[in-house]
């Protein structure tokens, strides 16, 4: 696993080597052994985290303070100020973006579809409408499948430059379309107010380094998925 330690924000990318983390496909016993072994090793006795049901749009949940751990509800991001409650977003491919605030925390989950509706940057305009200076937050993005790898068809590159044209220097074309997933989620961040020297990245594409991520691309479908999550401790 990749870990960051900012102040008193842990951030935590999963790798291949950690196992299959979809703990939405396990049963209580088998959710609560693969989260002990999570702790284990960022050196932390976590509280089990709160994840949602993604669905490849735009909707972010905020965390109620009385809410349990597990899924929170269908959607692709997670708001919270509590102290202590991990968050996460389960990916294989797509970019998981978690952001830190002075209060508050979100964890995104970013595929080409929610990207084109800009989940990144609604995430931030969500934040700052609950007092955090989008000047002030920190962005962590976590492996994805690169732009090498990710191949849209014909019709995919117009309907995001239909909703905004800067879009456009994500795309290249080769054989098919590549969209720089990574590069236009930075772009929708920074132009919702993130500084880019706050934007911190594990490069890596999950699909050219199957090897060491789950990537279903890669793999020729679902066959584990990495778990993103970020916590204030």
């Amino acid at each position: 696993m990749r870990i960051f330690r900012e102040d008193n924000i842990l951030i935590v990318f999963s790798e291949r080597s950690d196992g299959d983390l979809r703990f939405s496909d396990m049963d209580d016993f088998a959710f609560g052994q693969a989260w002990k072994e999570i702790c284990a090793g960022t050196g932390h006795d976590l509280a089990r985290p709160r994840f949602v049901r993604q669905v490849h749009g735009d909707a972010i949940i905020d965390l109620a303070p009385e809410g349990q751990p597990g899924s929170q509800g269908e959607a692709d991001g997670l708001i919270t100020a509590e102290r202590g409650v991990p968050i996460g977003v389960f990916t294989a491919d797509c970019l998981p973006i978690l952001i830190a605030g002075h209060d508050r925390i979100a964890a995104i989950h970013a595929g080409w579809k929610g990207t084109r509706l800009d989940i990144a940057g609604n995430a931030v305009r969500r934040l700052s409408a609950s007092s955090e200076q989008p000047a002030a937050l920190r962005a962590f993005f976590g492996p994805c499948i690169g732009s090498c790898c990710l191949e849209l068809g014909e019709e995919v590159p117009p309907t995001f430059i239909e909703r905004d044209s800067a879009a456009a220097s994500a795309f290249s074309h080769g054989r098919k379309w590549h969209l720089d997933l990574r590069g236009l989620n930075a772009l929708q961040l920074m132009r919702a107010g993130i500084r880019p020297e706050t934007l911190r990245h594990v490069h890596d594409c999950t699909r050219c380094r199957a090897d060491r991520y789950f990537s279903y691309r890669g793999d020729h479908g679902r066959h584990g998925s990495l778990f993103s999550f970020i916590v204030r401790i």
